[in-house]
């Protein structure tokens, strides 16, 4: 490439069509990611590659937020190259290996920008024929989904001139049963594509085929209604009836409580109160009747404490809810929820896992939002928890998410009471990365 664009050395990701530069557009200087499709550009004669020029031409058309934008191509003999949009996150694969399964409240709406961005490109002829974890981009700040890789996407006639020369596209575990046996796609293949993700998504590991595990019973707090969507996008063709806009629709009414709080209290499912509680404010937690505040915050003290494998991500999601919800409750009462908050974000063990990076978001906006009395019980939980603590014998990701909520808790105006011991913690965790970090670049003694 001439000197407009400055790359990276090494890539930035790989997959099995292509490898991602990191790249730098020196003249509207702005970050870009260069994809470079090595098969595609050689192994078709003329003429079809000149279809995969005009595909490139189509999917510049395509306009939606949570779709890279295509700023250029390079289709110079030997290569095929696009110049996308650098999106600043890492794929959903990443994700599921580091934090385990995703709560719910967060792949739902994930899943959403996704299926709408594969209802935009569906509506314009382009179907994605690959759709896993690998081609999912989340945003740093983990509200956000992109749907990548569109760059080896095909059109319908595409897709059918394909088929009849018997070439097959995909990913093996993700791919629709028409898929795997060459036959001629349509949008329906990216449906049953994105089931099998949000599965995976929600589990934390594959959907088994052979015999379906319901997520509403590995996780009580999921809806039985999610289980119905997902089964719905995974039988045969003829019967995949879902658009992508439908997808959206059911997985927005998966969530609707059905019926009154005081029902849900007496004989509802747990996912029922989350959904209730998922529509309620501060203010309006704070105004409910005095005995539905105290069985509500009694539930989530069972189910925190409960043990039962079901109830660990019911009760994390509760305790997200509940952060957030109860931030004007009286002092006592809101030490009561947060208490246990700090040792699932640290200290809880969820499988192969420490901790929940969930949680640890969620008491992150916490301590963006609290005032007064709730602030200050964080302030006081963050330093109990904190101050004892060795951080040169923590790994990176604590000393890191431990960092991130210590300033984040000093950046709120309202913070004063343990402000001075809440300084010295920060500074006690950034001497220990210093430490770590400079360990890291010593090499060690050849043998």
């Amino acid at each position: 490439m001439d000197t407009r664009f400055s790359l990276e050395p090494s890539a930035h990701g790989t997959g099995g069509f292509a490898k991602v530069i990191k790249g730098r557009d020196n003249v509207l200087e702005r970050d870009v990611a260069i994809k470079v499709l090595n098969p595609l550009a050689t192994k078709f004669p003329e003429t079809d590659q000149e279809r995969f020029r005009r595909e490139a031409r189509i999917l510049a058309k395509l306009s939606h937020p949570n779709i890279p934008s295509i700023y250029d191509i390079d289709f110079s003999p030997g290569k095929f190259l696009i110049i996308f949009q650098f999106i600043n996150g890492v794929n959903l694969r990443r994700v599921i290996e580091n934090d385990g399964p995703t709560p719910l409240g967060t792949a739902r709406a994930w899943f959403t920008q996704i299926a709408s961005a594969l209802d935009h490109s569906h509506a314009l002829g382009v179907i994605h024929r690959d759709i896993k974890p690998e081609n999912l981009i989340i945003a740093h700040n983990k509200e956000a989904a992109y749907v990548a890789d569109f760059g080896i996407a095909l059109t319908r006639e595409d897709t059918k001139h394909l088929t009849e020369e018997g070439y097959v596209i995909g990913t093996p575990g993700y791919m629709s049963p028409e898929q795997q046996a060459g036959e001629e796609l349509d949008y329906r293949t990216d449906i049953y594509s994105l089931a099998v993700t949000f599965y995976e998504t929600l589990a934390g590991k594959p959907v088994p085929f052979a015999q379906y595990q319901a997520l509403s019973t590995l996780n009580e707090s999921i809806p039985p209604q999610v289980d119905d969507l997902i089964l719905d996008c995974l039988v045969t063709k003829d019967k995949r009836t879902l658009s992508a806009q439908n997808f959206i629709q059911r997985l927005s009414t998966a969530f609707v409580p059905t019926r009154p709080l005081s029902e849900i209290l007496a004989h509802g499912k747990l996912h029922e109160l989350c959904s209730a509680l998922e529509e309620m404010s501060a203010g309006d937690f704070l105004n409910l009747p005095v005995g539905q505040r105290a069985l509500i915050l009694a539930k989530t003290s069972d189910v925190v404490r409960s043990g039962e494998s079901a109830l660990v991500y019911a009760g994390e999601r509760l305790l997200q809810l509940l952060l957030l919800r109860t931030l004007l409750l009286p002092q006592s009462d809101y030490k009561e929820i947060v208490a246990p908050f700090f040792k699932w974000a640290y200290e809880q063990q969820f499988g192969n896992f420490t901790g929940s990076n969930a949680v640890r978001l969620a008491l992150e906006k916490a301590a963006q939002q609290a005032k007064g009395a709730s602030l200050a019980v964080i302030e006081e939980e963050c330093a109990n928890l904190f101050a004892p603590i060795d951080f040169s014998q923590k790994q990176e990701w604590y000393m890191h998410n431990a960092r991130l909520l210590v300033q984040t808790i000093l950046a709120n105006p309202a913070c004063s009471i343990k402000a001075n011991e809440l300084v010295r913690i920060f500074k006690k965790i950034n001497e220990a990365q210093r430490g770590v970090r400079a360990a890291a670049s010593v090499e060690p003694n050849s043998v």
